[in-house]
C-alpha cells in the first residue's frame, strides 16, 4: 500500500466507466469534489466504450488522471453466460487498462468484489466470482508493466436509500419490504448467517478519497460489522416501527454462511474513513426515502 500526499494536485480530470451502473454513477457523483468527471459506457455517456468489444478501444481519449472501472457482467450458470462474464470482467479489463492508458491516467481503480476471494466450494462461488479475481490479475499485470497506479477495492454487498441496488441484494430489500408492510419475517432453517452490507455512500466516499490520495494496493471494502440474519429483521422492524416478529422456519434449509471479510485497516488509515453506515441506519435510510417518494 503507497499513499502520495506530498504536494497538492491540480482538480482532477476523472473517467468512470459504467455510466449506467448504480455504482457508476454514484462514484462519478462522488469525484466530481474533485475536479471534472465523464463517463464512459455503452449509454447515456461521455465516452463510448463497450467492455464485450474490447477490440474497439478508442483511439482517441481525453486526458483524464484517474480512472475508475465501475462495470461488471454478474454471469450467470449457462455457457452463454459464461463466456459473457469472462469477456466483460476479464477481457474488458484490459481493455478499459488500454483505454486509461491512452487517456495518460496515473491512477486506475477498479471495483472489484469480496466476491473474487471466493474459491470452489464456497457458497456461491460463480464465474462472477473467478471472472473478477481473473480481472484484478490482469489489471495488477498491465497497470504494473505500463506505470499505472492501480487500487483494487473488494466491497461486501453495496446496497442504498432508493432501492437501485434491489436487483443484487434482494434479501435485505424483502426485510425492508416486510417490516413496512407489518409483517412478520421469516428465516429459512437452524443457522443464522451472517453478512456484511456496505451502504453505498460510504463506497463512494472511500473511493473518493483513494482517487484523492491515490492510495494503492488491493483492499476489502466493508463494514466493520458483519450482523446475523436475525439482527439484520430486527434491524428492518426498528426502522419501520412495526410490530412484527423474527421467526425461523426449521424445517427449511438452512442459509449458508458465507466466507468472513475483514476489514482492512490499511486502507481507512491511508484514507483516514471508516465507513459510517450501519444497518441500523441504513434501514432508516431507506424508510425516510420511502416516506419522502410515497
Amino acid at each position: 500500500m503507497t499513499r502520495d500526499i506530498s504536494t497538492p494536485r491540480p482538480p482532477l480530470g476523472s473517467l468512470v466507466i459504467g455510466s449506467t451502473s448504480v455504482i457508476g454513477q454514484a462514484i462519478a457523483h462522488g469525484l466530481a469534489q474533485l475536479g471534472p468527471v465523464q463517463t464512459a459506457g455503452r449509454r447515456d455517456a461521455d465516452v463510448f466504450f463497450d467492455l464485450s468489444q474490447p477490440d474497439r478501444v478508442p483511439a482517441s481519449v481525453p486526458p483524464f488522471d484517474v480512472v475508475v472501472l465501475a462495470a461488471a457482467d454478474f454471469g450467470g450458470p449457462g455457457i452463454d453466460d459464461l463466456i459473457r462474464a469472462e469477456q466483460v470482467n476479464a477481457v474488458g479489463t484490459l481493455a478499459a487498462c488500454q483505454l486509461a492508458q491512452r487517456s495518460g491516467a496515473r491512477h486506475l481503480i477498479l471495483i472489484s468484489s469480496v466476491f473474487a476471494s471466493h474459491v470452489p466450494g464456497d457458497p456461491h462461488y460463480s464465474i462472477y466470482s473467478l471472472s473478477k479475481r481473473h480481472s484484478e490479475e490482469l489489471a495488477s499485470l498491465f497497470c504494473s508493466a505500463h506505470g499505472i497506479a492501480l487500487t483494487i477495492l473488494r466491497p461486501s454487498q453495496v446496497y442504498d436509500a432508493a432501492g437501485a441496488c434491489r436487483t443484487h441484494q434482494p434479501l435485505l430489500y424483502a426485510f425492508a419490504d416486510q417490516a413496512q408492510a407489518g409483517n412478520d419475517i421469516s428465516l429459512f432453517g437452524n443457522n443464522d448467517a451472517r453478512r456484511n452490507y456496505l451502504h453505498l455512500d460510504d463506497l463512494v466516499q472511500i473511493c473518493t478519497r483513494v482517487a484523492a490520495t491515490t492510495t494503492t494496493g488491493l483492499f476489502n471494502c466493508v463494514h466493520p460489522d458483519s450482523p446475523a440474519l436475525s439482527e439484520i429483521a430486527q434491524a428492518a422492524l426498528s426502522a419501520f416501527g412495526q410490530q412484527g416478529q423474527v421467526r425461523f422456519l426449521r424445517e427449511k434449509p438452512d442459509v449458508p454462511d458465507l466466507p468472513a471479510q475483514l476489514l482492512d485497516p490499511a486502507l481507512h488509515a491511508a484514507i483516514d474513513f471508516m465507513p459510517q453506515v450501519n444497518i441500523h441506519q441504513g434501514f432508516e435510510m431507506i424508510r425516510q426515502h420511502r416516506e419522502r417518494t410515497a
